[in-house]
């Protein structure tokens, strides 16, 4: 019931005003109406999402973030950094993020990367494999039965500030 959402698609899943927000909005519904929760993490991560800290800060307090350790994650990403060279591999840091947090749900268009989501090498058995949710369609993925044990328990969230997220 969480979800990495690449941060290359934090604006478009928590922002209205982006073009593309409704494609993304469920992501955001679930997660301040249902049991989902965002899993952020790493030094690469944070950076990168370093324009979203007051809306994860916000939403951290009502147990909708989890956040998984930073040292994990880094040592992750080098280790898989050093597993494939190729010149669309560049978010060793997301693959990081799934194998320590075991997040089942990955948010992502960048279909340059989805080999490397779905890659054995990163993510054996199957069942390790995270789901992609790249649009609207992928609603369904939303759903209690894809939770991490990173994220239990899940809670519904209490009052998101509504000036920080307008769904």
């Amino acid at each position: 019931m969480c979800i990495v959402v690449d941060t290359n698609r934090l604006a478009s899943v928590l922002k209205k005003r982006t073009a593309d927000h409704e494609e993304f909005k469920p992501i955001l519904n679930w997660i301040v109406n249902g049991r989902g929760a965002f899993v952020i993490g790493g030094t690469k991560y944070l950076c990168e999402a370093i324009g979203f800290v007051k809306i994860f800060s916000e939403l951290a307090k009502v147990n909708k973030v989890i956040t998984i350790n930073k040292q994990e994650v880094d040592r992750e990403e080098a280790w898989a950094a050093n597993q494939i060279h190729h010149p669309d591999f560049d978010d060793p840091h997301i693959i990081a993020l799934l194998r320590v947090s075991g997040c089942k749900l990955i948010c992502s268009s960048d279909a340059r990367a989805y080999p490397f989501f779905k890659n054995k090498k990163f993510f054996s058995p199957v069942a390790k494999r995270p789901k992609i949710y790249s649009q609207k369609r992928n609603a369904a993925l939303l759903i209690d039965a894809n939770i991490a044990d990173c994220c239990v328990p899940c809670k519904l969230a209490e009052k998101v500030k509504e000036e920080l997220i307008q769904i």
